[in-house]
């Protein structure tokens, strides 16, 4: 029997089945195991931080010259004014720099860092950020000493009257880690083994963008679908629309949820501490077990959330009202009570819930709810389409608005910015079945519109259009019948088959 720690508790087992059975754990989920560490601070800095009265800038130095190195036995001398800036460049000083004066032209590339003796002079020393490639003289032998590598947003704003306000070097850790990451839970221990089944994210922001993430990691998962030195991230709500805000220093643990630009959606954990993005939303960190962030590179990890997410929609009324009550939310009931499902949450989001510590929730009727299955599998594009137009992205379920009825046929809106680029898959070949699903595709100038066949054909699909024009991204299972009954402008309500 091996002595070891799960999740900081001492434990005693033979194997990891033994001594994680009481523990928080999703199966399958990513273990990290550390066996033993040694750390060794580096005795000279590689990265800098220099802040500034329009944020932070963070340097990594790249050169091994006598440059590099007066800037690193000398750095505090740097802590000065802007004194030019340029379409070119950006510096602040001035400071004394004795080194070798050169009037050699040198070449630049956008965010190198250099040094500069302006005139020639020794005591016309600034410091100098390179915001477009350049060639030009700078007064020394080898003037550059590094990069950007955080930041680089802030150098765009800097204007006149903006100063560094201070430079600190940001001193790395070298790590030789003895460590483990398995899914055996057949493992034999050894021991004094540390082991981490699972960490805690805690989450105080944006309601909307910390909403995003509670949905993500409701049902206890973070999917690593990205990795670098600097974080992981999880890309499987990648597309949605974020809310901007919280635009501060991302630093070592913390979550953030970028808001706009290629990746939007997608959710980070940070290894390292980086400056400020505006593409970045700040929404919470990692209270508990970093080490499974720092040494996992693939698979999932166990999560738990702070706090849990209060989305009663897709519940019962009873379940909801216990989840409610568990945080001493006041419940106003609408709609259906009886057989019912929540379809509506007001307000939507976890965190002005529990701010408000009211809320009020829509029941309908289960036999008003159109209980689907979809074929991600066969239509990853058009079902992915699907979610992002009903809401079932991030919701049990989601909500079509009714545009027509013909016959055997209910048409719903569409999403035409989410339509882009719907391709033709999973078209039909020899007739379409009753209760199909389908989005038009492409080929027809129609794209995105969503349909429902309650009848077979061999002719058209569930939108009316040909079959080259018609993606089947699924089929009713359950109360297709009640949309014998809507009418045109109501809302149809949407329940995903567990």
């Amino acid at each position: 029997m091996a002595k070891v720690i799960v999740n900081g508790k001492e434990k005693v087992g033979e194997t990891l089945r033994d001594v994680i059975k009481d523990e928080y754990y999703k199966e399958g989920a990513n273990i990290v195991i550390i066996k033993g560490i040694k750390r060794e601070a580096e005795k000279i800095p590689k990265k800098f931080l220099i802040k500034t009265t329009k944020g932070n800038i963070t340097i990594a130095i790249t050169e091994n010259n006598e440059t590099a190195k007066f800037f690193i036995n000398n750095y505090k001398d740097f802590v000065k004014k802007l004194r030019w800036i340029s379409g070119m460049d950006v510096a602040f000083g001035s400071t004394t720099i004795d080194l070798e004066i050169s009037a050699e032209p040198k070449e630049f590339k956008k965010w190198d860092v250099v040094l500069s003796l302006s005139g020639l002079d020794k005591d016309e020393g600034h410091i100098v950020f390179i915001k477009k490639k350049t060639e030009g003289v700078y007064g020394l032998k080898e003037p550059k000493i590094g990069i950007v590598v955080g930041g680089k947003w802030v150098i765009d704003r800097l204007e006149v009257g903006d100063k560094i306000i201070d430079i600190e070097p940001i001193r790395e850790e070298k790590e030789a880690v003895d460590y483990l990451v398995t899914t055996d839970l057949d493992l034999k221990l050894e021991d004094g083994w540390k082991i981490f089944t699972y960490f805690i994210a805690e989450f105080n922001g944006t309601p909307s963008a910390v909403e995003h993430c509670l949905a993500l990691m409701e049902d206890g998962i973070f999917e690593i679908t990205e990795n670098t030195n600097t974080y992981i991230a999880d890309c499987r709500l990648q597309t949605l629309k974020i809310e901007e805000g919280n635009l501060i220093d991302r630093e070592r643990g913390f979550i953030t949820v970028r808001n706009y630009g290629a990746g939007e959606g997608k959710v980070y954990i940070y290894r390292e501490g980086r400056s400020s993005s505006l593409s970045h939303t700040v929404v919470g960190k990692v209270k508990e077990g970093m080490e499974l962030i720092d040494f996992s590179d693939s698979g999932f990890l166990s999560v738990k959330t702070v706090p849990e997410r209060l989305c009663a929609i897709g519940l019962t009324i009873e379940e909801a009202e216990e989840m409610f009550k568990k945080y001493g939310v006041e419940v106003e009931k609408e709609g259906d009570v009886e057989n019912a499902i929540v379809v509506e949450q007001e307000p939507e989001y976890t965190l002005d819930v529990l701010k408000k510590k009211k809320v009020k929730i829509r029941g309908l009727d289960k036999s008003k709810i159109v209980v689907i299955e979809i074929f991600e599998d066969k239509a990853p594009i058009t079902t992915w389409y699907f979610r992002k137009t009903t809401g079932l992205t991030t919701k049990r379920v989601g909500k079509l608005h009714v545009y027509f009825k013909h016959k055997d046929i209910v048409m719903f809106k569409g999403n035409p910015e989410y339509a882009k680029g719907l391709l033709p898959e999973n078209t039909p070949t020899d007739k379409v079945e009753p209760c199909a699903i389908g989005v038009t595709n492409m080929v027809s100038r129609y794209k995105g519109m969503i349909g429902v066949r309650l009848g077979e054909s061999d002719k058209f699909g569930p939108t009316g259009e040909g079959f080259e024009k018609t993606n089947i991204i699924g089929r009713i299972v359950e109360n297709a019948d009640y949309l014998k009954s809507v009418k045109t402008g109501e809302d149809v309500y949407l329940l995903l088959k567990k």
